[in-house]
């Protein structure tokens, strides 16, 4: 069997990893550079955790994911992954760190509830006055995807694969199994997997009527000198409360602290408004700002 893969952020590496290490011959395209910083995997850090809020079944295929990454690390031959656990956080009924935590009790997971100032405790760099409760569990971490492309990339490679980086697509023809170069060369295989992302939709525009790209960012901060072990050794934290949908992954394994909210977002392709703009990273900063 042979399998075009198009794409190679994480799904497509790891839809790559699955065919090869089963003996399937495996044609890895990628328009860009692997990793590829501008896909959604091609940052430094990404968020694995037990909590998903009222969505149980992803709750329940957690257990699956930790040992399907556990076979990656074994093939790669290094942990890509660093334990941190998870903190959620409440600042008024019905946020999100509540509805993450209700999902956890109903789901009969575990979660261990802290006070304010038992948050205050622990993670110096959170003010109590501004949340309700917080809560932790262990279950959960920070992936190093710019590693884990890396080393799949090298890995596949290393076990027979084509990889094929700067390899734009232009058209896919899933019927016959073809795709079709930017320089106009056609490939095929028995099938293709298409793992785009964000530019599915030029390839197949008639899904826009269920697939929209957002234009999102990231800030990176550098914490004061008298909070940056405790952010060093702080967790993942899945959700600060309020109503931003922000989480903030900690400064470990050499990356940075990373700040993010899910309100910061608004419709554009893929290549639109790229460059961060004057003033954007403060505005993300202030959005994590006492209520």
């Amino acid at each position: 069997m042979s399998v075009i893969v198009v794409g190679a952020g994480i799904s497509g590496l790891s839809t790559a990893w699955a065919l090869t290490r089963r003996g399937v011959a495996v044609t890895l395209l990628e328009q860009g550079a692997i990793p590829n910083p501008l896909s959604a995997s091609g940052d430094q850090h990404r968020i694995i955790r037990r909590a998903y809020g009222g969505q149980g079944g992803y709750q329940r295929r957690i257990g699956d994911a930790y040992a399907a990454w556990d076979e990656m690390w074994s093939d790669l031959g290094q942990k890509h992954l660093v334990d941190t656990g998870f903190m959620l956080l409440s600042q008024e009924p019905g946020d999100g760190g509540e509805i993450y935590r209700n999902g956890l009790v109903e789901g009969g997971y575990p979660i261990e509830d802290l006070s304010p100032a038992d948050v205050a405790e622990r993670f110096p760099f959170v003010d109590p006055a501004t949340i309700r409760y917080g809560g932790v569990s262990a279950e959960g971490g920070v992936l190093l995807c710019q590693k884990i492309a890396a080393g799949l990339r090298d890995w596949l490679v290393a076990n027979g694969a084509d990889v094929r980086a700067n390899t734009a697509v232009s058209k896919v023809d899933a019927a016959v199994g073809s795709v079709t170069l930017m320089d106009g060369a056609e490939l095929n295989a028995d099938h293709v997997v298409v793992t785009a992302g964000a530019w599915t939709l030029g390839l197949f525009p008639k899904l826009d009527i269920s697939l929209t790209t957002y234009r999102t960012a990231v800030v990176y901060l550098t914490p004061p000198v008298d909070l940056q072990s405790a952010w060093e050794h702080a967790p993942t934290i899945l959700d600060p409360g309020g109503k931003i949908d922000g989480y903030v992954l900690p400064p470990v394994a050499g990356t940075g602290l990373k700040f993010g909210a899910g309100t910061h977002r608004y419709k554009a392709a893929p290549n639109q408004d790229r460059a961060a703009k004057p003033g954007e990273g403060e505005q993300l900063r202030d959005y994590f700002s006492p209520p």
